[in-house]
């Protein structure tokens, strides 16, 4: 009795492997630049199809992805900086315990990426710039790295603007 059991357990299971063999997809192979090229075109038709991603380029880091988001969810702002004849540029940081020096950072990331997608191949001395110009908003200078973006009023939407800096002539040293 035991080896019928057995006989029909093991047809049973060639009929079922049969089953399962006839059900499995059949495997596309792919170059990794076709999937490359397969994920960009998909990444571009979700961002232009989902209203809260438009506006953003074809080429989105995983970052602005997540920034655009926040700011959806109310969890981020959105500054502008102004740049002369140049676009404006939409800086996005949280708005709570954010300084002035989380504030130039974000500048730093968005101007360089900026400048990488136009193909622009000149290093920015950042020193040189933060030496050279404050960040402003509408008159008022923000000179102490240190100091939330708040006590400066600065909220969703606001823009910004590089300012020269003066010299300033006999400035005492305070020990």
């Amino acid at each position: 009795m035991d080896t019928v059991e057995s006989a029909e357990n093991a047809k049973e299971e060639s009929c079922m492997k049969a089953e399962v063999d006839e059900a499995k997809p059949e495997i596309t192979r792919v170059s990794h630049q076709e999937l490359v090229k397969l994920t960009k075109a998909t990444i571009d038709s979700l961002v232009e199809r989902e209203p809260l991603l438009s506006g953003l380029p074809s080429d989105v880091t995983i970052e602005e992805l997540k920034s655009q988001v926040a700011v959806a969810q109310g969890q981020a702002i959105t500054l502008f900086l102004n740049r002369g004849e140049l676009p404006k540029l939409a800086v996005v940081v949280p708005p709570h315990n954010t300084t002035v020096l989380d504030l130039k950072k974000a500048v730093k990331r968005h101007m360089t990426l900026s400048l990488k997608r136009e193909n622009v191949k000149k290093k920015i001395s950042w020193k040189h710039i933060w030496k050279k110009y404050h960040l402003c908003f509408e008159d008022t200078r923000l000179s102490n790295d240190g100091e939330n973006i708040k006590a400066y009023g600065i909220t969703n939407k606001v823009e910004l603007h590089f300012a020269k800096r003066r010299r300033e002539k006999n400035k005492l040293i305070k020990s």
